[in-house]
């Protein structure tokens, strides 16, 4: 029952969400700042994302469902990002990271999640992004990247990581309408001048 109580949460959007500040928005996407946190994360390799979904979202599940060292549940949290590291050519695998977003109240502790799930404290990360809807396959995601990244280019978009992206979703799979989706290209940092 619980579990489905914390479904219908998820479906009607009583989900934590990581904390961002929209620095700007610009023609047809916008620039956020997610500060430095922990993420829960698993990463798996293979020629396509799709087969990949599921059993990477099972392994961080189960992690906040409380197979971890300390056997702590935690509330599910939103987004779900997996970040893609394309191969080096079209039959080489990709590189998967998928993550949960840790929850503040465990920020400062979470659990180690053995074998196949770490946690990892981000940086704080500039991103520049634009939602799309519906369910997310490989080819919307490719799709949409693609789109994104020529938009950021013709407006000039330079310090961009362009190699590497998110995907980004805030929906469980069984919400059928008005999916939030989104694309997320990494600002490069900038090195701070001698005299900061």
């Amino acid at each position: 029952m619980a579990g489905l109580v914390k479904g219908i949460k998820a479906l009607l959007g009583d989900v934590e969400t990581a904390p961002f500040t929209v620095t700007a928005e610009k023609e047809g996407y916008e620039e956020r700042v997610y500060p430095a946190r922990k993420w829960a994360c698993t990463t798996m390799q293979g020629p396509e994302r799709d087969s990949l979904v599921s059993p990477m979202f099972r392994k961080l599940f189960n992690y906040i469902s409380g197979k971890n060292e300390l056997n702590l549940r935690m509330d599910m949290t939103t987004p779900v990002a997996t970040y893609i590291e394309p191969g080096a050519g079209p039959t080489c695998a990709s590189t998967f990271t998928m993550s949960f977003f840790v929850p503040e109240e465990h920020q400062s502790s979470p659990p180690n999640g053995g074998p196949d799930v770490f946690v990892q404290e981000r940086p704080e990360l500039t991103v520049l992004t634009r939602r799309f809807g519906g369910y997310a396959p490989d080819e919307a995601v490719a799709k949409e990247a693609k789109e994104l990244a020529e938009l950021l280019q013709a407006a000039g978009e330079t310090d961009v990581d362009f190699t590497h992206y998110y995907v980004v979703g805030y929906d469980p799979p069984f919400k059928p309408i008005n999916r939030r989706n989104e694309i997320w290209f990494i600002k490069k940092s900038k090195p701070a001048s001698p005299s900061e």
